[in-house]
């Protein structure tokens, strides 16, 4: 019997997926937490977790780092409204093996589990179609920009200065500001920050 444990501040939502998920055979849910630091303060062990992203005192970013340190082996499926491409990857990125959009959340749960049984993974089709547009966006924007922009724009996403872009590429800082202003010009944005949320990256 695999058990799951719910991580979501509304908690009328969370006594419904908990009642939709008993009904299921092989599951079981006996844990409910408004807050990820009422369960940090005492955790409890369990196959899947099932975290929201905007909760009071730490998000569901920042707690599935806390979990996954305590409970490596654990899956965590994320249930948000949060649908941004910026919140899907860096989750995805810090170890979610699952991203359902919780207006989906009288979904067949046992197709989720199912789904993410021996190393699986799962998407509602709405999240999958985020993923889709992100590539493509992402794919269009690599096409405007020539193969020196697109290395000093990897850069910036790996967080280099400016200084350790020039080194690694063997170029004068200088050449790393005049295509950055280039990149900015192109993509019509005024700051890293921009740039960050157009290529979905922390």
């Amino acid at each position: 019997m695999k058990q799951i444990i719910i991580l979501d501040d509304d908690i009328h939502l969370a006594h419904l997926m908990q009642e939709n998920i008993n009904t299921h055979e092989g599951v079981q849910c006996q844990h409910i937490y408004t807050n990820p630091l009422d369960f940090l303060r005492h955790p409890i062990e369990a196959d899947i977790y099932l975290l929201d992203v905007v909760m009071p005192g730490i998000n569901g970013l920042e707690a599935i780092q806390r979990i996954m340190k305590l409970y490596p082996n654990a899956s965590i499926v994320m249930n948000t409204i949060k649908d941004d491409a910026a919140t899907i990857f860096k989750a995805l990125q810090l170890g979610a093996v699952g991203y359902i959009d919780k207006q989906s959340f009288q979904m067949n749960f046992s197709e989720v589990f199912e789904s993410i049984a021996d190393g699986g993974a799962y998407m509602t089709p709405k999240i999958a179609r985020q993923v889709v547009q992100h590539f493509s966006k992402q794919s269009r924007v690599h096409e405007q920009l020539t193969d020196r922009e697109r290395d000093i724009v990897n850069g910036i996403l790996d967080g280099l200065s400016y200084k350790l872009i020039a080194f690694k590429y063997n170029i004068a800082i200088d050449t790393v500001r005049m295509n950055v202003k280039k990149v900015y010009r192109k993509l019509n944005i005024n700051s890293k920050s921009e740039l960050f949320k157009m290529m979905g990256s922390k």
